[in-house]
């Protein structure tokens, strides 16, 4: 009998600890959710808010699913990207709903890309819309928080909510513009080239456009700030630009695109010339510049590199 309850003590012993040691094991953190936020109300630009995760324990966590809740007729998610912490993963989904939205975002399946244990960051950026008047306000409110576990188990755990406030200010500054028009090496002027503003401390685009007929295209700031803007279309190399603007200023940014497999700046890709002195930068007759690295392996004029202008020249390549 002694025997049997010593033996029925340390089984009751033994659960309990295994239930302990599974609650603690699943993902939390300090805390997950957004700061205060403004916009103004006549900007067409979408305003980024970043939903931040401070202090992951149990982890590493491999996806994650929150709902956010704000007033709709003050402010509206347009987009959601990816954050600092889930550079690598898929794209967010997102389903917009009568009071907030649903978001949901994965990792791209490689380990190493979960959200690691002692982690703080921004995990998504939710794109809004500013719908309201000056003055307006909405509360950001994170709820239904889901931080999940990774093998063998796929727990679910939760973190503290951390809400935040939206602030529509007074429209006594005029957003700033920035326009300009796009052309070739040669002057010729590019139609439908993708534009995008991105802001200098963040990877979020804050606005796209195309350029129309005439080459020309426009952006619109809503603070003054340092903001990039990148032009690009294929078969031509990208072209980023670093401009500052202040409210009610137009900048005008006028940017040239140069054309893949384009070394001698004719306007032709891969001709004659093309060859000559891809083949002379190799035998280092020539010093190459960035656009001799035609398979972005960062080695100028490389063996990969001359394949592809000769292939592009006997029109069995298109470099895009």
């Amino acid at each position: 009998m002694i025997m049997y309850k010593v033996l029925k003590v340390v089984l009751v012993a033994a659960i309990a600890l295994s239930v302990l040691v599974s609650a603690s094991a699943d993902p939390s953190a300090d805390s997950f959710g957004v700061d205060d936020a403004s916009g103004y109300s006549n900007a067409s630009v979408a305003v980024p808010v970043s939903v931040n995760i401070t202090e992951v324990k149990d982890g590493p966590v491999p996806s994650l699913i929150f709902d956010i809740s704000y007033d709709n007729s003050v402010i509206n998610v347009t987009d959601v990207q990816n954050g600092t912490l889930t550079s690598d993963w898929d794209t967010p989904a997102y389903c917009n709903h009568e009071g907030g939205t649903k978001v949901a975002i994965v990792y791209d399946s490689v380990d190493e890309h979960a959200i690691q244990n002692v982690s703080t960051g921004s995990v998504v950026v939710l794109n809004f819309s500013v719908i309201g008047e000056a003055g307006d306000t909405s509360e950001m409110n994170l709820s239904n928080i889901q931080l999940a576990e990774g093998s063998p188990d796929y727990q679910v755990g939760t973190t503290p909510a951390k809400n935040g406030t939206f602030t529509i200010q007074l429209g006594d500054e005029t957003p700033g513009k920035i326009t300009g028009q796009i052309k070739t090496i040669t002057g010729t002027v590019m139609v439908g080239v993708t534009v995008t503003l991105t802001a200098n401390d963040s990877s979020v685009v804050l606005e796209t456009t195309t350029t129309n007929e005439t080459g020309y295209f426009s952006l619109t700031t809503a603070e003054a700030a340092e903001y990039y803007i990148k032009a690009s279309k294929l078969r031509y190399w990208d072209n980023s630009t670093l401009v500052t603007v202040q409210p009610g200023e137009t900048k005008t940014v006028n940017v040239v695109l140069l054309r893949k497999g384009d070394l001698n700046d004719n306007g032709r890709s891969a001709d004659a010339g093309d060859v000559t002195m891809m083949l002379r930068a190799s035998v280092h007759k020539l010093t190459p510049d960035w656009r001799y690295d035609l398979n972005n392996n960062g080695m100028l004029a490389d063996a990969g590199d001359i394949t592809m202008m000769m292939r592009a020249a006997l029109n069995k390549l298109d470099l895009l």
